[in-house]
């Protein structure tokens, strides 16, 4: 910290009003912003679906639709 101090009283009042499940919320935010994960993105997590989601089975949709030559294409 600064050799001035800063005045956070008001993160105080917020966090008392809080629910239980909105401070562990809020914690798991926090540690994110204070340890960084070393990728690109600071705050956004990577999206990984489930094996069902489209993209995932894209390969697979296209040689059912249009045989399996065209489907590396």
């Amino acid at each position: 910290m600064t050799a001035a101090a800063h005045d956070y009283s008001d993160l105080h009042q917020l966090i008392e009003r809080l629910e239980p499940e909105q401070a562990e919320e809020l914690r798991e935010h926090a540690l994110r912003l204070v340890r960084p994960t070393g990728s690109r993105f600071k705050i956004l997590k990577s999206f990984n679906g489930p094996s069902t989601d489209l993209g995932a089975r894209a390969r697979e949709v296209m040689r059912a639709e249009f045989g399996s030559d065209d489907a590396d294409r």
